[in-house]
C-alpha cells in the first residue's frame, strides 16, 4: 500500500500541534522519555514560512518515535504512522537533509554568488543518483528534480553566475554542465579584460594629454606621420600583446588544481594576486556578491 508523503507529513504535523498547544501533554511525553532512556526534547512544529522546519519536524519526531508510540497507546489523542510510514519518514529525512545544507551554505554571510551553480550541479547529481528509491519518495525526488531544473534552467546562461564560479578557485570550469558553458565562460573573461585594458589606456591618454598641456612643449611636434606610426605600432602592439597575456594567464589559472571547498576565494586571490593580475580585479568585481539577500536564520 501507498503512503503519500503529503498525508504522513500532516500526521506529524497534527501530533506536534497536539504538544504544542498541551501543557500536560509535554509532561506526559517528557516523563516517557525518561523512562525510554530517549533525549528530552520537545517536539518542533513545521512552520509554513520556513520550507526546512519541516525538516526538523522529520527529524525530531523520528527521533522519538518510540515515545510517540507509548504516548499514544498510554493517552490517545494522537496518531503516529506506521511502521512502513516511518521508513518513508527516515527516505525522507536523508533526502532533505542535503537541500538544507546546501540552502544553508548559500545563505551564509560569507558565501558569494559563485556557490549558485555548483549547488544547483550537486543537487541534481543527488535527487538523480543518491539515496531511497521507494515509491513514494521516488516520485517526491522525481519532482524536486523537476522543478529544481525548471526554476534554475537559465543560470548558465547568466553571466555574473557563470563568471563567478570560473573565478572562485573552488569550482573554476569543473562545476559546468556543457563544454559550451566552459567556452562561454573564457569568451566572457576575455570581453571583461579587454573593456578593462581599453578603459585603462583611455584613462592614461587622456593623463598623458592633460600633463603634456600643463607643461611647455620643447620637442618639436610630431608629423602626422610619427601619428600615424604610433598609432599603427604603439597601440596595436600593446592591445595584442595584453591580449596574450591575459589568454596564458587565463589557460595559467584553469590548469591549476581546485582549492578545498572550506577555503576562502578572495583570500586565495589576495595571496595571488600578483601571478594573476588582470583576472584578480575580475575576481574582486564578481565574487562580491552574495548568493542571497537574506542571510539563513
Amino acid at each position: 500500500m501507498a503512503f503519500p508523503v503529503r498525508d504522513i507529513i500532516a500526521t506529524l504535523k497534527s501530533c506536534a500541534g497536539h504538544f504544542g498547544h498541551s501543557v500536560l501533554a509535554k509532561q506526559r511525553l517528557r516523563a516517557i522519555q525518561e523512562e525510554l532512556g530517549l533525549p528530552t526534547h520537545s517536539i518542533n512544529q513545521a512552520v509554513q514560512t520556513r520550507w526546512n522546519s519541516t525538516l526538523h519536524m522529520l527529524q525530531r519526531m523520528f527521533e522519538q518515535r518510540c515515545a510517540l508510540n507509548v504516548y499514544a497507546s498510554d493517552h490517545g489523542h494522537i496518531s503516529c504512522p506506521s511502521a512502513a510510514q516511518w521508513d518513508i519518514v527516515s527516505n525522507l529525512i536523508e533526502t532533505l537533509e542535503p537541500l538544507e545544507e546546501v540552502t544553508l551554505e548559500m545563505s551564509h554571510s560569507e558565501s558569494s554568488a559563485s556557490c549558485v551553480i555548483p549547488s544547483i550541479s550537486v543537487l541534481k547529481m543527488m535527487l538523480q543518483h543518491e539515496g531511497p528509491s521507494s515509491a513514494g519518495i521516488k516520485t517526491l525526488r522525481t519532482s524536486m528534480l523537476d522543478s529544481l531544473t525548471r526554476r534554475f534552467s537559465k543560470a548558465e546562461d547568466t553571466k555574473c553566475l557563470v563568471l563567478a564560479t570560473v573565478l572562485d578557485p573552488r569550482y573554476k570550469d569543473k562545476a559546468f554542465t556543457s563544454a559550451e558553458t566552459v567556452e562561454k565562460a573564457k569568451d566572457w573573461l576575455k570581453e571583461e579584460a579587454a573593456h578593462d585594458t581599453a578603459k585603462t589606456v583611455e584613462e592614461t591618454g587622456e593623463a598623458e594629454a592633460a600633463a603634456k598641456r600643463q607643461r611647455v612643449q620643447t620637442d618639436p611636434p610630431p608629423t602626422l606621420v610619427d601619428s600615424l606610426y604610433a598609432k599603427l605600432l604603439g597601440t596595436a602592439h600593446h592591445t595584442d600583446a595584453a591580449q596574450s597575456s591575459f589568454d596564458t594567464e587565463l589557460e595559467c589559472y584553469l590548469k591549476l588544481p581546485v582549492v578545498e571547498r572550506s577555503s576562502q576565494p578572495l583570500e586565495w586571490w589576495k595571496k595571488n594576486e600578483e601571478r594573476f593580475q588582470r583576472l584578480a580585479v575580475l575576481a574582486r568585481k564578481y565574487l562580491c556578491p552574495p548568493p542571497s539577500t537574506v542571510p539563513s536564520e
